[in-house]
């Protein structure tokens, strides 16, 4: 059951360069260690042996094995595709910088967000599951100018002799679509032709996991190719992709059957020649998607024994400081593993034993009546091919933390996921604070709603943002229109209001601002849009506008002559107006010609004396907005708080806090957080520890940390912005 590069040296067992156990002590255990000559041993198995003379031939690995940005990046450099089955995975698989158009995306139950989340992010396929989830794909793309390639999955009713649980394709499975429902296929295919947006190329089907023989895909392809061949005669329509699926076997125990890949493919691709030989259904490509098969069996997990016992009755047990949240298959399909003692290879006489877990549950067991030499406290126990399903599985039951993964590559090895720390364990649970609150000076809601209400998606404010601000500290903000492209201002900012519902969350407080009026055709519409409840407004984003320069923009170039208009007319509707995203000369241009208004606010931006970014503000300039008794709301975006990435944190941001205080003074200060992880069109671009609005009170115990007294916090997290701009609110949840 070893891995490629695993060797048995002085009766320890090396991963490449590296004694499992040395590992097991540096990374800690519960240890999931992959050797990645393995994996790309396997990548290039498959790489070369599925081929085919006649059809293109394409991998697309199951990310619910295993996913993480390494795999990504393996799978990126021999071009490979990656399944997706959930928003998390096309997160995570696009924050790899993996080539979105390789994505597959699958799922019996996707949500209208998850579909438009792949839309946006370039997917190359969508696997529609059902006639239901078809219409309702339609619906979101009918009025958009996307084009949506899809594959339609069916299921065969091939008996794949596998567990119950992981066979997927018997005819009452809830995957696809059954083959033998014609007229659900005619449906489909009439919607197919009076689409505009979706693109029709195929079929996928996927009959169940763990198979180490050919028969069952050969039955697979014979059934297939009828099902596609009448589909065609009945339709007309071409069918250039046919997807297999996944399911190929692994060894888990010494006497598993061998699994020869080779022959399995051979027969697969021959099989498939033959069937479309005469190609009337103009078939252009193959597809596969192994998953558990190409990382499985390189994928160890190390623990740490404690001492074991032997009961009354006789049964032996060996304790291990992990289990079941580790790795659930043996509860959950009684699979099998093979063990040893990874420091003392040869232990000694062997004995059954069960090896076993520290939750409080009798199925916590890892191998149950296996051949194992005497365990004493502290060796290191292997558990082999547990690659596949184990990490991606895991869980924090029992209040345990998952385990790091590692990956070695002869002497190099990476840290490919952390170890959780209790820390983590809290992260999105919400601890009752009696009387702290935030008033959050710059976020992107209206833009938000207004970009999805575009894509079809009309529950977006109820469905997400009103569930996060009622999981976190913030009880207000500036909500505004982003202006980063051209569209119609007013049409907009309409549509963004009309979906805004507050009244399951009266407390909310909210005042309307604009992020640049690059759309603003002329500074009288200003006052339109005062009447729409607009109270706030940056001249700019960060280009250079008929109002004023940008950061972006020429550095000698300021306010110009419609801006000065416009500011003039916002001083007499008493609007706040904020420099942020201002170069330096039209910031310091307003400030001349604005002289001493009171309404000023930098909403947005951290200190560049810390962080040399083009949008952090100087200590001069600091020095200038507190004169005239101007806020600064500082950020958490990323590359704001520091360039250097393990810099990126709440520590580092304090800084930022504790240098605008110095030239700003306590009562001057507050947050502007930027909140990022709602644009899919960004990915989440704020701090790793505050990344999203539920986790600021991760700030306040920063701030407490730092021996901030409660009412300076109070200030520079409410008041300050509150206290002054309560007049103006939108919406007054008080």
């Amino acid at each position: 059951m070893k891995t490629k590069s695993m060797r048995i040296i002085n009766n320890e067992i090396y991963i490449g360069k590296y004694r499992a156990s040395d590992l097991a002590k540096t990374y800690k255990t519960p240890l999931y260690v992959y050797d990645e000559e393995g994996i790309i041993d396997k990548v290039e198995t498959f790489k070369k042996k599925f081929v085919s003379s006649k059809f293109e031939c394409e991998i697309v690995y199951a990310s619910k094995a295993f996913l993480a940005p390494r795999i990504c990046d393996i799978l990126k450099r021999y071009d490979f595709g990656i399944d997706a089955v959930s928003g998390g995975d096309l997160f995570l698989i696009n924050k790899s910088h993996f080539p979105m158009q390789k994505v597959v995306l699958h799922g019996n139950n996707k949500s209208n967000e998850e579909l438009l989340m792949a839309i946006d992010l370039g997917v190359g396929y969508i696997v529609v599951d059902s006639l239901n989830e078809l219409i309702r794909l339609e619906k979101l793309v009918k009025n958009t100018d996307n084009k949506v390639k899809t594959l339609v999955r069916v299921n065969p009713g091939i008996e794949a002799h596998t567990h119950a649980y992981i066979e997927t394709s018997l005819l009452n499975s809830k995957f696809g679509e059954s083959i033998y429902d014609k007229e659900v296929f005619l449906k489909m295919a009439e919607i197919y032709k009076n689409s505009k947006n979706l693109l029709f190329e195929g079929f996928h089907s996927h009959i169940g996991s763990q198979i180490n023989q050919p028969d069952s895909f050969l039955a697979q392809g014979k059934t297939m190719g009828k099902f596609v061949i009448d589909f065609y005669k009945a339709t007309n329509m071409k069918v250039k992709v046919l997807n297999m699926g996944g399911g190929f076997a692994i060894k888990y125990l010494d006497e598993d059957a061998e699994i020869n890949l080779e022959d399995m493919f051979k027969k697969m691709v021959t099989n498939l020649e033959s069937i479309f030989e005469d190609n009337i259904v103009g078939l252009e490509k193959i597809m596969i998607e192994p998953g558990r098969s190409l990382i499985g069996d390189s994928g160890v997990t190390l623990y740490t024994a404690s001492s074991g016992k032997t009961t009354y009755g006789g049964k032996k047990y060996v304790f291990i400081d992990g289990g079941m949240p580790d790795n659930i298959r043996p509860a959950l399909y009684q699979a099998k593993y093979s063990v040893d003692i990874a420091n003392r290879y040869d232990g000694g006489k062997k004995e059954l034993r069960d090896v076993v877990g520290k939750c409080c549950e009798s199925g916590d067991i890892i191998a149950t009546d296996i051949m194992l030499g005497e365990v004493k406290e502290n060796d290191t126990i292997i558990v082999y091919s547990t690659g596949a399903y184990c990490y991606s599985m895991s869980m924090n039951y029992n209040g345990l933390t998952r385990g790091a993964v590692v990956f070695v590559n002869g002497d190099e090895c990476h840290v490919a996921i952390r170890k959780q720390e209790f820390e983590d364990l809290v992260n999105t649970c919400v601890f009752k604070e009696e009387n702290m609150k935030i008033f959050d000076t710059h976020s992107d809601m209206l833009y938000d709603l207004y970009k999805r209400s575009l894509k079809g998606d009309n529950t977006r404010f109820t469905d997400f943002h009103v569930p996060q601000l009622k999981n976190s500290l913030v009880r207000g903000a500036v909500w505004t229109m982003y202006s980063p492209d051209d569209f119609d201002l007013l049409e907009a900012v309409k549509i963004a209001l009309s979906k805004i519902d507050l009244s399951n969350f009266k407390e909310f407080n909210v005042l309307l601002g604009l992020e640049g009026l690059r759309n603003l055709k002329k500074w009288e519409d200003i006052e339109e849009l005062y009447n729409l409840g607009f109270r706030h407004a940056m001249l700019t984003w960060n280009e250079d506008n008929k109002y004023a320069t940008g950061v972006a923009g020429d550095k000698d170039s300021g306010l110009k002559e419609d801006g000065k208009k416009l500011l003039s007319k916002m001083m007499e509707l008493k609007m706040i107006i904020d420099l942020a995203h201002l170069n330096e000369k039209s910031f310091y241009d307003v400030l001349d010609y604005v002289k001493d208004y009171d309404k000023l606010i930098y909403s947005h931006g951290c200190c560049k004396a810390i962080t040399d970014h083009r949008r952090n503000m100087t200590d001069d300039q600091m020095k200038a907005l507190k004169k005239v008794n101007g806020i600064f709301g500082l950020t958490l975006a990323r590359n704001f708080v520091s360039k250097n990435k393990d810099e990126q944190d709440v520590t580092h941001f304090l800084n930022h806090v504790d240098r605008a205080i110095e030239f700003m003074g306590e009562d001057n200060v507050c947050f502007g957080f930027d909140f990022m992880d709602y644009l899919s069109e960004y990915g989440n671009d704020n701090i790793e520890d505050v990344a999203n609005a539920t986790l600021t009170y991760r700030i306040v115990e920063g701030m407490r940390n730092r021996g901030y007294s409660e009412e300076r916090i109070e200030k520079i997290c409410w008041k300050n912005f509150y206290n002054k701009y309560q007049d103006l609110l939108f919406i007054k949840g008080e």
